[in-house]
C-alpha cells in the first residue's frame, strides 16, 4: 500500500474544505475550487434517476469508490448495483454502474482524460461529464481498456439518456443544469 493509498483511507472521501474538493488523483493530490453550479447540478441528476426509480440507496455524491491497484475516487454522483457491498464508507468499483463528474474548472483534465481512462478501464458502464462552462455534457458508454468506444456530446437543453447494464434506463433534463457565466 503507497503512502497515497494510506491518505486516501484516512480522509475516507474527499475532503471539502473551505470551498475545494481534495481528492487523490493519478498519484497526485489535488485540490479544485467547488462552484454553486456542482451542487446544483448532482442534485438535478439525483432528482432524475429517483424520478425514475432508482432508489436513494443506490446513489451517492463524492463516496470513496476502490478501484483495484489504483486509487479510489469519489464521483459526484455515482449510481451503484442493487445489492453493493458497502465496506465501511466505501464501495468497489465491481459494484458501479454509473459515474457523473461536474467540471469546476474549463477543460479539466481530470475529469476530461484521467478519469475517462480509468471508468473505461475498469468497465464502469456509462461515464457523464456535464460542463457548466462549455454547456455540454459528454456521454462515454462501451468502456474498452483504455476508456470508452462511444462519445457523445449533449448541449445543455437537451435530454441525456442514461442506460445501466441492468437495463434500467432514465432521462436527465439538461434545461435546468446551470451554466457557469
Amino acid at each position: 500500500m503507497t503512502v497515497l493509498d494510506e491518505l486516501w483511507r484516512e480522509i475516507d472521501t474527499t475532503v471539502k474544505t473551505e470551498g475545494f474538493t481534495i481528492e487523490i488523483l493519478d498519484g497526485k493530490v489535488v485540490m479544485t475550487p467547488r462552484i454553486p453550479e456542482q451542487d446544483w447540478t448532482t442534485v438535478r441528476i439525483r432528482q432524475a434517476a429517483e424520478g425514475s426509480g432508482i432508489s436513494f440507496e443506490r446513489l451517492v455524491s463524492d463516496v470513496a469508490i476502490d478501484f483495484p491497484d489504483e486509487t479510489s475516487s469519489a464521483p459526484d454522483v455515482s449510481i451503484l448495483d442493487k445489492g453493493a457491498h458497502r465496506r465501511q464508507n466505501r464501495f468497489t468499483c465491481v459494484d458501479l454502474l454509473a459515474a457523473f463528474e461536474v467540471v469546476s474548472r474549463p477543460g479539466d483534465p481530470n475529469d476530461y482524460v484521467l478519469k475517462v481512462e480509468k471508468y473505461g478501464r475498469y468497465g464502469v458502464g456509462v461515464y457523464v461529464i456535464a460542463d457548466p462552462f462549455t454547456r455540454l455534457c459528454t456521454v462515454f458508454e462501451q468502456p474498452t481498456g483504455s476508456g470508452y468506444a462511444e462519445r457523445t456530446e449533449v448541449p445543455y437543453g437537451h435530454s441525456v439518456e442514461v442506460r445501466l447494464r441492468t437495463g434500467e434506463t432514465f432521462t436527465v433534463d439538461t434545461g435546468t443544469f446551470p451554466g457557469k457565466v
